[in-house]
């Protein structure tokens, strides 16, 4: 059972057309599950065109989890775009807007089966053994918790917030929670991971990134 919204979840913007006439038209629900990921993607990327490339979807561990293989989730893609919801230009998708259709138009197209992405490994996420291993009992509710959180937050957030709710002897993810809360609108400068400049002041820990601008930085890095 979901635990319900916590204070301060992040809202993400939806087309509406997506909630009505599309919402009636999809009837498969890996196209629709996989439209809602590409949407989560595209929330990540900064600046305009919101391109989302496909090696980011097809190897996306809570869409594989969701759909069940990169198969599924290769023809949900190409259903998408079948719809009309979404256009793909040299490997990247975007949302089917008249300007997206224009940039996909002038980009010589890529077939996404051409396209070998890494392969995802189904495997329990790390965090699973720290949680287990520092908090308590992974329960199916705090399994949900954890996966919906990986999605929201970089994994070091969580590892951190862990290790604080360790140190504190406060073992319960309700806490670990709202400590990710507030870093994700303050930064994750804590009591025990504030740092001092050669100035006297408090300096800039290397997590006090955004959960965007690590995204942002991990897709660069690729």
């Amino acid at each position: 059972m979901f635990d319900g919204f916590a204070k301060g979840t992040k809202a993400l913007p939806v087309p509406s057309p997506f909630l009505s006439s599309l919402l009636a038209d999809i009837g498969d629900l890996a196209e629709l599950k996989c439209t809602l990921r590409f949407l989560w993607h595209a929330a990540q990327v900064s600046g305009m065109p919101k391109w989302v490339d496909s090696a980011s979807i097809l190897s996306d561990t809570i869409l594989a989890t969701a759909i069940g293989s990169q198969g599924a989730i290769r023809q949900a893609l190409n259903d998408a775009v079948s719809r009309g919801t979404l256009v793909e230009a040299q490997g990247y998708f975007l949302l089917n807007t008249p300007e997206n259709a224009r940039i996909a138009a002038e980009t010589k197209p890529a077939l996404i089966n051409n396209i070998t992405p890494e392969p995802v490994i189904a495997q329990q996420s790390n965090v699973f053994g720290l949680y287990e291993a520092n908090i308590g009992l992974l329960t199916p509710m705090v399994a949900d918790q954890l996966r919906d959180a990986e999605a929201t937050y970089p994994v070091e957030w969580i590892e951190a917030a862990i290790k604080e709710a360790t140190e504190r002897n406060v073992r319960n993810w309700r806490y670990i929670s709202t400590i990710l809360e507030r870093w994700m609108t303050d930064g994750p400068n804590t009591d025990n991971d504030q740092r001092t400049s050669k100035r006297g002041e408090p300096g800039r820990h290397p997590q006090t990134a955004s959960a965007a601008e690590y995204l942002r930085t991990r897709r660069t890095a690729r």
